[in-house]
């Protein structure tokens, strides 16, 4: 049947199918439509799209991992792009735009078809659609070594829309999709093109549950608090945890995921997210909430960073931040000179505080390096493979007076590159911080000689071991 659909070449798709324009495409979990494309379709483009288009650097910026990421569709424009010098206007889904039409006012172009929600145009007007029967047509050559396909990491994009398509097959035949890969099975194809062909039904998202509500609200109301010492402890946790996959590991379901965001709004109203291009950068209003809000998107280890909310890690927060003998007369500035270096922005905070914090889930802090929402395929997936060795010092032998007054002293030494927003710097700049660095290292050094200046030895003695309990030293 859909290997026998008619071919528009050189035809107006708004003359066939009439104007482009947005369509719903969600509908109740509970309905046939929104459970078909959950047990029958989403497994599929878990399993054989996903693995590519599930980052913020997707092919195309197309992320097929979430219900709007197929929706909003693809776009030509780079998001990593080696020789930029100028920030780029961020394209990030759930946070830079709240609809698809948001999308399509930006320049992404639809992969479904949303003009006439026909059979027959649902398939012939379908980006996704053709690219899909152009693989049918246009098996993976049977090679040893695959000759036409391009996979380098800074290989040239086409991204063509709907219009376009025509031109795309007839100069890369072999580029169906899955692009590169083996064919899908007749019983994948089948369904994928069933589900198309039907106008592309996909469920709103899943209620949350009682249970996760109750949990909501506890540390909605912990990190909520209108005290300034609390406010400084949400801001910190939501700047170091703003990526992770939150999940509350008391409940005996199966995890489901959430992310911590920077809101308008107070618990119990609406999310109104705050999206800005960096975590510390100024959110534009008098007081920031900080919400808990479901991931959306299907699960990936190239960006997946799991943190585990329980009855301990409470309890922690609040020793470490609100009991911890400590004031604050006043909340650090948003000026990207403050905000950008957290030695400055959390100077009241007590070293070793932040130290037991970070050290509190590590594994989770050494991956905030190395994994995020910006990954490159096979390059991102290389370096979550790596292994790593990292000590960490032990943070009750490391509370020392005179260690956290040197830090404190050196906080303009230590400042980022970050707070100048742009890599479009002047050579001068890139000397002040090497200068800055310097002296940072040559204070450290003469701290350091005179703090041994008997003869004294760092030994392994120092070395954290995780208490004996933690299952990640």
């Amino acid at each position: 049947m859909f290997a026998g659909c008619a071919t528009y070449a050189g035809l107006n798709f708004d003359q066939l199918f009439g104007p482009q324009l947005v369509r719903e495409r969600t509908a109740s979990v509970e309905t046939p439509q929104a459970d078909f494309f959950q047990r029958e379709v989403k497994p599929i483009v878990d399993n054989r799209c996903v693995v590519c288009h599930a980052c913020y650097d997707a092919p195309c910026q197309l992320k097929l991992s979430s219900v709007e990421g197929i929706d909003r569709g693809a776009s030509k424009a780079l998001v990593y792009e080696g020789t930029r010098l100028t920030a780029a206007a961020p394209t990030r889904l759930f946070e830079d735009a709240e609809t698809t039409q948001e999308w399509r006012d930006a320049g992404f172009h639809p992969v479904l078809n949303e003009r006439d929600q026909s059979m027959a145009a649902n398939l012939e007007a379908g980006l996704i659609a053709r690219l899909l029967q152009q693989k049918e047509r246009h098996p993976l050559p049977d090679q040893v070594q695959l000759e036409g396909f391009d996979f380098s990491i800074d290989r040239e994009q086409t991204c063509p829309t709907i219009e376009e398509y025509e031109q795309y097959e007839k100069d890369n035949p072999n580029w169906g999709m899955p692009f590169g890969m083996p064919n899908l099975t007749n019983s994948e194809y089948h369904t994928l093109m069933t589900w198309l062909e039907n106008g592309a039904i996909m469920n709103m998202h899943t209620p949350i549950s009682d249970q996760e509500q109750a949990k909501i609200n506890q540390y909605e109301t912990l990190l909520n608090h209108s005290d300034l010492k609390n406010q400084l402890m949400s801001r910190y946790i939501y700047e170091h945890l703003f990526l992770s996959h939150l999940y509350f590991s008391e409940l005996s379901e199966k995890p489901r995921f959430f992310t911590l965001v920077r809101s308008a709004t107070p618990p119990g109203q609406p999310v109104k997210r705050i999206s800005t291009r960096r975590p510390y950068d100024d959110p534009g209003v008098e007081r920031v909430y900080y919400r808990i809000i479901p991931e959306q998107g299907t699960i990936v280890d190239k960006t997946h960073m799991p943190f585990a909310l329980n009855k301990q890690r409470i309890s922690n927060w609040k020793k470490w931040f609100i009991e911890a003998d400590y004031s604050v007369t006043q909340l650090p500035s948003y000026e990207p000179e403050v905000a950008a270096n957290p030695m400055t922005a959390f100077i009241d905070m007590p070293v070793k505080s932040r130290f037991k914090f970070m050290l509190d889930n590590a594994q989770n802090t050494i991956m905030a390096y190395i994994k995020g929402p910006v990954c490159r395929g096979q390059l991102a997936l290389n370096v979550i493979n790596d292994r790593f060795w990292v000590f960490f010092l032990d943070p009750d032998k490391a509370d020392i007076p005179e260690v956290n007054e040197f830090y404190r002293s050196q906080a303009d030494n230590l400042k980022l590159p970050a707070e100048q927003e742009s890599n479009t710097l002047p050579v001068t700049n890139w000397v002040k911080y090497a200068r800055q660095q310097a002296r940072y290292l040559e204070a450290k050094s003469e701290f350091t000689n005179n703090w041994f200046k008997h003869g004294e030895n760092l030994s392994t003695d120092v070395i954290w071991d995780g208490n004996g309990t933690n299952p990640n030293a």
